[in-house]
């Protein structure tokens, strides 16, 4: 006679299953919490440490992640930044290694790997970036980016499989102390480590030098032109660039630019507003995207919270590339669908956040297809600046 199963046995049975399925997959590398994760779709973090739970890294030593998964290399970093120093700043030596990197922003954080990167963090998080940008420009710097340097970076891009950083330096538009791409320039050939970088110089279009600095960047073998409309405050639709676009047409250069709002809190002086994200709103990028068909734009962050908008100007304009750095789990599978892989490129804004952060957020995204996770991971970067391989 066939057994009947009371609902207290169908409980127990269920929770055997569950444990076995669990066990399992920890024999293949899994670990339990993060079989879990993967299971029940819980993306929640608690730092670098609660990251190692995911069945891609494991814990180093020094504190930092290694990627385990087998056959991913060769990656490329599209968004980096040494020392942001400028204006009184000082230039902090860039050749330096240090122990340990002080970021923009906490890691060590409960965090979802959901949401818009800096979200996770606090306002008070927030905060303390706009004090650590106002040291980088004041005598004696910051003791915070005086740890983003050539060493520390590289040592975060050994340990997870990326051969080359794409590093944009800022202009900011002062009139002294304002020459970052010439700095880093320079301490990338001293570090005799240039192979492993794509340098980007940067210009403040509107100004009258811009087209004419765009011309020397190229003879020097620069790869691209990084704007940044909030901190050089301007407008990317402002007429008075055109010029500087016009210039990198002709070069042949790519633009790659600060875009969307990130949701750091405006601050306004009696006088006008020291810092407003209405300048990279993404409004501000359809009229040059259009206007210059013939440059390929980069829209770093991906229009940040503005993600919706960025995708429909990429649907729109084939030049248009989406860096996803900051982008949550489901918006990088949403920028797969609605626009394809081919046009998405990896990027971590090191040293605002650790690199491992990004690199687990498209892990996880691409879990189901892993020929699209090694186009954004590294094909699609390697055909934008024509590297073989």
């Amino acid at each position: 006679m066939e057994k009947k199963w009371t609902r207290r046995e169908c409980i127990t049975m269920a929770g055997v299953a569950a444990a076995g399925a669990v066990a399992s997959l920890s024999l293949r590398g899994w670990s339990a919490a993060g079989a879990l994760n993967r299971l029940l779709e819980k993306r929640r973090y608690q730092g670098l440490r609660g990251l190692a739970g995911l069945p891609y890294f494991e814990m180093t030593d020094s504190g930092l992640l290694r990627l385990t998964v087998d056959g991913l290399s060769g990656g490329i970093d599209g968004h980096t930044h040494f020392a942001l120093n400028a204006l009184a700043g000082g230039e902090p030596d860039l050749l330096k290694s240090h122990s340990r990197t002080q970021y923009y922003l906490n890691p060590d954080i409960n965090a979802s790997l959901d949401v818009y990167i800096n979200q996770n963090n606090s306002r008070e998080d927030r905060r303390k970036v706009g004090g650590i940008v106002l040291k980088s420009l004041i005598p004696g710097g910051s003791s915070v980016t005086e740890t983003h340097t050539i060493p520390n970076l590289l040592a975060e891009m050994d340990l997870l499989g990326i051969e080359k950083a794409v590093v944009f330096p800022i202009r900011y538009g002062w009139p002294f102390g304002d020459d970052m791409t010439e700095w880093y320039h320079e301490a990338i050939r001293k570090s005799g480590k240039g192979d492993r970088f794509i340098l980007c110089g940067s210009v403040k279009p509107i100004l009258e030098d811009a087209p004419r600095k765009v011309g020397e960047y190229r003879k020097q073998g620069l790869k691209g032109i990084k704007m940044h409309p909030n901190f050089a405050r301007f407008y990317p639709n402002d007429r008075e660039a055109w010029p500087a676009y016009e210039a990198c047409a002709k070069h042949d250069l790519p633009v790659l630019v600060h875009s969307g709002r990130t949701g750091f809190k405006e601050k306004k002086s009696w006088l006008f507003k020291l810092y407003t994200e209405d300048y990279a709103d993404i409004r501000n990028f359809k009229e040059p995207i259009a206007a210059f068909p013939q440059v390929r734009f980069v829209l770093c962050h991906a229009g940040a919270l503005q993600n919706d908008q960025a995708i429909k100007i990429a649907r729109e304009h084939k030049n248009v590339w989406l860096d996803i750095h900051g982008q949550g789990v489901d918006n990088i599978r949403t920028m797969i669908r609605e626009l394809g892989p081919e046009r998405l490129l990896y990027g971590t804004d090191w040293a605002f956040y650790p690199e491992a952060i990004m690199l687990a957020r498209l892990l996880i995204a691409t879990e189901k297809d892993r020929r699209i996770r090694r186009m954004i991971f590294s094909d699609n970067a390697r055909r934008f600046w024509g590297i073989a391989g």
